[in-house]
């Protein structure tokens, strides 16, 4: 599995919360922003009605900024091969600056760049792929390991960014 990529992406997110700038993030999805909240109960009960997928899991390690969703590290190789590793960010509504900082390069803390589709690409070192991330709503971020050394996504991303779509236009 893929543990120490997922350790490494937390551990890299907290060293990095102080590092960046307070506000919103820029994908200029003035209605993101602008929407309800999403809490971590509702995420759940989402993933509840996809037919085949199980539980998403809270992480072990409780962050005051956000909850972290996922389906924990045992994972059936035909659930890996359908949907991939994949964490969701369910953050603080309250805390503005941990929106931006799941957006930012881990390395060096800086804005990652909107690319088409409202995906920001990070490249994760430990796992030597590129991570998806996406921001649904004003509060919620899905990170996706896409397994490749070039950015791009397949149909375990769009099956997650379907049921993540509903979620937010629910």
């Amino acid at each position: 599995m893929r543990r120490p990529a997922l350790i490494s992406l937390l551990a890299a997110l907290v060293l990095a919360l102080p590092a960046v700038g307070c506000g919103s993030s820029d994908d200029g999805d003035d209605n993101d922003q602008q929407a309800a909240p999403i809490g971590a109960q509702a995420v759940v009960q989402q993933f509840r009605t996809v037919p085949g997928m199980p539980p998403l899991r809270t992480a072990a390690a409780p962050d005051p900024s956000w909850e972290q969703l996922s389906l924990g590290l045992d994972v059936s190789p035909a659930v890996q091969k359908k949907y991939g590793t994949f964490t969701i960010y369910v953050v603080d509504p309250e805390d503005k600056q941990a929106v931006t900082s799941l957006l930012a390069d881990k390395d060096t803390a800086k804005q990652l760049e909107l690319s088409p589709g409202g995906i920001y690409w990070d490249y994760d070192e430990l796992a030597k792929s590129y991570v998806a991330q996406k921001r649904y709503g004003p509060n919620v971020v899905l990170a996706w390991w896409n397994e490749k050394r070039e950015q791009g996504t397949d149909v375990r991303w769009q099956r997650l960014d379907a049921v993540m779509r509903d979620l937010a236009n629910g």
